[in-house]
């Protein structure tokens, strides 16, 4: 047996089979069960620290399987491999399964097994940083017997412990990139879209001189900001032509439904806020959604990403257009600056333009995010 056992549940034994055979050569060790209960079984007695499970089975469904596998085995990573995508499912497999990646049907060989490996290394760096804060309270409890290298010994606890947590932030990171990616992949006219917009908006944080932690969050907040795209039809998201009324109207509740999918999870509660209001209107219009804040009551965050949203959208091309040249994008910026926009936001950005010019709108634009993840 492999030092690493991932469980596979579905009530598709062809499906369990193929999966077989797409793992045979890889350095893991696959069991599978074509039931929910001889899932629950299974791993009575099989060590396993991944499982992933289909969502429609007769007996019990994935969510249900899936949050009592984590009141049984709290430290197991657990996914979802389903062909259903319904926003409901997805939101109620965060909340209550705390699942760790949503995998649709039919699945990419390479991205399953990447993800898999990810999932190891995610649950061995949890199960090490426990270990850790167990030997660093151990180490606490003795501080009075401890010799005069005892600040040394500590140091050294601490350093490996921060690196540990080091480690777990950047594999949340790069979670939340897969995601922001997934998101965009939807559309080939906005692949990379969010990555753009996030690299933009930190850079135009940058420009204003806010705190590092802000620019952290206006960068998180950014590659987020479409994740409740999700929860809109495809037919809507990928329509080659400008949307009528009512898609427009359907295509405006993608900031609730993606504050929505974030708010369960603990690390990213700050971010949910700027997600859910960036589409605010600076004036208070009716015009922005979805509350239709005014001023300073729209999170700073989302301020930002509107005015990199806006430049990246009119700078990159569309089924319906090319993009834009600057001296549109320039024109429209200044003609709404006070009204769409907060006029500070786009001051910074127009004195970023001035400085770097065309250099500015680069498609290639990466943030260097590990210049943050140690706090």
């Amino acid at each position: 047996m492999q030092d690493h056992t991932v469980l596979f549940v579905d009530d598709e034994v062809n499906i369990l089979k193929a999966i077989q055979r797409l793992l045979r050569h890889e350095p893991m060790n696959v069991v599978t069960a074509s039931r929910p209960q001889e899932a629950l079984e299974l791993l009575d007695r099989t060590e396993a620290q991944v499982v992933v499970s289909d969502q429609r089975m007769p007996e019990m469904s994935g969510v249900d399987l899936l949050a009592n596998i984590r009141e049984r085995h709290s430290d197991m990573v657990r996914m979802m491999l389903t062909g259903y995508t319904e926003m409901n499912i997805a939101v109620e497999a965060i909340n209550r399964g705390e699942i760790y990646r949503l995998i649709t049907k039919p699945w990419n060989d390479d991205e399953l097994k990447a993800t898999l490996r990810q999932a190891f290394d995610h649950h061995d760096l949890k199960r090490e940083i426990k270990r850790l804060n167990h030997v660093t309270r151990e180490q606490n409890f003795k501080l009075q017997d401890m010799n005069k290298n005892l600040e040394g010994k500590v140091r050294e606890r601490t350093r490996q412990l921060d690196q540990k947590n080091t480690d777990l932030r950047t594999a949340y990171i790069q979670t939340i990139r897969a995601l922001a990616e997934a998101i965009d992949a939807k559309d080939t006219y906005t692949r990379g879209h969010s990555e753009r917009v996030a690299v933009y908006a930190s850079r135009i944080a940058r420009e204003m001189n806010l705190q590092k932690e802000v620019i952290e969050r206006v960068y998180f907040a950014g590659l987020l900001h479409d994740v409740g795209k999700i929860g809109i039809p495809d037919a809507i998201i990928t329509k080659p032509d400008q949307l009528d009324f009512y898609e427009y109207e359907e295509i405006k509740k993608h900031p609730e439904i993606g504050a929505k999918i974030l708010e369960p999870v603990e690390f990213l509660h700050q971010i949910v806020p700027c997600v859910r209001h960036h589409h605010e209107w600076f004036d208070g219009s009716d015009r922005g959604y979805p509350d239709r804040l005014l001023g300073d009551k729209i999170p700073l965050p989302s301020r930002v990403i509107l005015v990199a949203d806006t430049v990246e959208a009119m700078t990159s091309d569309r089924p319906y257009r090319n993009a834009l040249p600057l001296e549109v994008v320039v024109a429209e910026l200044h003609k709404f600056s006070g009204s769409q926009f907060d006029p500070v936001c786009v001051t910074a950005f127009l004195k970023l333009l001035e400085e770097e010019g065309e250099a500015f709108i680069s498609k290639d634009q990466k943030f260097d995010i590990y210049a943050f993840i140690g706090g």
